[in-house]
């Protein structure tokens, strides 16, 4: 009797059940990981502006695990939060108070136009230089793979 055991699969081994939650979501974010290394080892026509976006997607799917948990456990904050001032008029203190925080963010509005302008003027010239940026390194790349082949 020969048995297969290290052909099959790390989840359908018996060991399985003895592992903590936390070797088991590593196991799971194993493969995106070894992915987004892939990426940024990609050669040069793939830019890094794309690579940098690429990663972006990957850190939420690597990490989606740790922030639907959260997720689920801020609206249902959110949700026990409405039912006790809305039966008890009970009003929460400002480090607490979830609901009243998100209408104030999603509410928020600039009085000073020109402080506005200020801001998307700011944003528009860190894209910029992140551009830059990008541009430098895949150029580096492409004389170093000239120099070197």
């Amino acid at each position: 009797m020969n048995h297969k055991v290290w052909r099959k699969p790390l989840h359908k081994r018996k060991a399985w059940k003895q592992m903590p939650l936390f070797s088991k979501l590593i196991y799971y974010m194993q493969p995106f990981v070894e992915h987004l290394l892939d990426t940024w080892l990609q050669p040069l026509p793939f830019p890094t502006i794309l690579k940098f976006m690429h990663s972006c997607i990957l850190m939420v799917f690597i990490f989606l695990p740790v922030l639907y948990p959260i997720l689920i456990m801020i609206v249902y904050y959110g949700i026990l939060q409405y039912l006790i001032e809305s039966h008890f008029d009970i009003r929460y203190t400002n480090n607490v108070d979830l609901i009243h925080y998100i209408d104030y963010v999603f509410n928020y509005r600039m009085a000073n136009e020109k402080h506005a302008l200020f801001v998307h003027l700011y944003i528009e010239r860190w894209r910029y230089v992140a551009a830059a940026l990008a541009s430098f390194v895949d150029y580096m790349r492409l004389i170093l793979c000239l120099m070197m082949g």
